[in-house]
């Protein structure tokens, strides 16, 4: 009793599923029925073209036409629903191959029956008159059996045919679509290890800059305890608002370039007007965006290696373009006798993350631009402006 009332149960699901699909068709699921219908109507008329002409002696063409055409789209109709709900049940889990052939088999059986009333109503109406006489034997009963047996066999070569096409044509594309899917989510996978990598290509510049900071402030209170301590102050307050963004994964021209003039202000407490900072960033270049943590480390390793004893100390100026779809940030120092080294410190951390970020299409240059100044070019493929920029000022 238990095992009937769970097949009872298994049926009533399978038919509200099959109601639901049902409820599901849309409007290019009857486009694609009526589409189909006014094929095979037209495949037929050119298969038994021989046979049409002989009607076409005693019946006028919209006469003759009309029921072939009402019967291929009620057969279509039906077959379209079939596979429906054949889509159906294949999403649910059902084996697709057994499935579709259930629905090619039963969507052209079920339409064959449903357009036969058709044919039988035209056959006493419109053609009792105008029937060949080459096709007498089919008057009688005759034609009640063979027309169902030759329209059924008909229809089971054409809908068999049109459902396993289209059954391997869906899934070809599921097939296309989990494929998709699995490219994505490699993408995801690599974009998540890229940005750890990056991560903690950062990581290694952010120490380096603090170190170089701090060692500033200690030879600052070895010359004036004063200003190093206010220098400390400046710097720990500057530190709680810089830190944070340093660990965002986008930034902008502006938001850097306010990072850099906050570190050099206080570069300046030690240096004093020894030091001389130009910064040349237009309105329009400040929303770009780039990278974080790039123009600083440049700043620092200028500060470090570039600029000259602090009885001398030197000028530094940024400026930033966008031309040919290109940003070009360039920091200039003067005071260096000597080109800094290509690859120190960050420097290198740098021209890492650009290749890791951009795979070669953006660069970090530095060169000499005259006895004692030195330029380093920053160039980066532009990346569209952000629209509600917030620059943050840390000096």
């Amino acid at each position: 009793m238990s095992g009937e009332r769970f097949e009872q149960t298994r049926v009533e699901q399978a038919f509200d599923l099959a109601v639901d699909a049902l409820r599901g068709i849309r409007r290019k699921h009857v486009y694609a029925a009526v589409l189909f219908g006014l094929t095979i109507s037209a495949i037929n008329s050119l298969t038994f073209v021989q046979a049409l002409a002989r009607f076409f002696e005693k019946l006028p063409f919209t006469s003759l036409m009309a029921s072939y055409l009402v019967e291929d789209q009620i057969r279509a109709f039906v077959l379209m629903a079939a596979i429906v709900i054949a889509d159906r049940f294949v999403d649910e889990g059902a084996p697709m191959r057994r499935t579709y052939l259930v629905a090619a088999l039963g969507g052209s059986t079920v339409g064959v029956l449903l357009s036969e009333p058709v044919f039988w109503l035209w056959r006493q109406t419109v053609t009792a008159d105008a029937w060949p006489a080459h096709m007498a034997w089919l008057h009688g009963s005759a034609i009640y059996v063979y027309q169902p047996v030759f329209d059924l066999s008909h229809w089971l070569l054409i809908g068999g045919a049109a459902v396993f096409l289209y059954a391997d044509r869906r899934a070809a594309r599921r097939t296309e679509a989990r494929l998709h899917a699995s490219q994505l989510d490699r993408i995801r996978r690599s974009k998540v290890a890229l940005e750890s990598r990056l991560q903690a290509m950062q990581a290694r510049v952010e120490p380096q800059f603090l170190f170089n900071t701090l060692a500033q402030v200690e030879r600052l209170f070895e010359l004036d305890p004063p200003t190093a301590t206010r220098m400390l102050d400046d710097l720990i307050a500057y530190l709680r608002a810089a830190m944070p963004l340093m660990r965002d994964t986008s930034s902008t021209v502006g938001q850097e370039v306010e990072l850099a003039r906050a570190y050099l202000d206080i570069v300046r407490m030690r240096l004093g007007d020894r030091l001389r900072v130009a910064i040349d960033v237009p309105p329009g270049v400040r929303d770009a965006r780039m990278p974080p943590m790039m123009l600083l480390p440049l700043i620092d390793h200028v500060v470090v290696r570039g600029l000259g004893p602090p009885a001398e100390g030197g000028a530094v100026r940024i400026a930033a373009e966008v031309a040919g779809g290109r940003l070009r940030l360039t920091v200039v120092d003067s005071g260096a006798a000597i080109v800094p080294d290509l690859d120190a410190g960050g420097l290198d951390a740098i021209r890492q993350r650009l290749d890791a970020l951009y795979h070669g299409d953006a660069t970090l240059e530095v060169r000499r631009a005259g006895d004692r100044t030195n330029e380093a070019l920053l160039d980066l493929p532009l990346e569209p402006v952000v629209t509600a920029a917030s620059d943050r000022n840390f000096s």
